[in-house]
């Protein structure tokens, strides 16, 4: 499949997201991590699904899966810390957050992971109720 359709297909995926219509971008996202199984992106695609529905531990566990395809990936390690902290792991998410900063200095993962540090240095608690749907 051409790199452009796969763009599409994630930007569709994104679209039902944003309309909240959670369970098409999740099949969305899942068949074009078949389509492209050595990309990590539709895995952090899925993991944000997951966080949007308040499902943390299935968000971390795609970011982990994500980052077992690509370490290095600024995004899924920004979005994992993410997902700890609203997990209520505080320390796990900030070292993540810390790692996603180091591999964009300049970028748009980095620069959200250090807003997340920031705001939880300046008292920031996130609500940790999870789903479980």
């Amino acid at each position: 499949m051409e790199r452009q359709d796969l763009v599409l297909l994630m930007e569709a995926g994104y679209v039902y997201m944003g309309m909240g219509r959670f369970d098409e971008a999740r099949e969305v996202f899942e068949g074009i991590s078949v389509l492209s199984p050595a990309s990590e992106i539709p895995l952090v695609a899925l993991g944000t699904v997951f966080f949007a529905t308040k499902q943390f531990e299935r968000a971390v566990a795609f970011y982990k899966k994500a980052l077992a395809l690509k370490g290095d990936s600024s995004f899924a390690r920004a979005y994992l810390g993410e997902a700890l902290l609203f997990k209520g792991k505080k320390s796990e998410g900030i070292k993540e957050l810390e790692k996603a900063s180091l591999l964009d200095p300049s970028g748009t993962a980095g620069e959200f992971a250090r807003s997340l540090m920031e705001a939880v240095k300046n008292g920031f608690v996130p609500p940790t109720k999870e789903s479980h749907a």
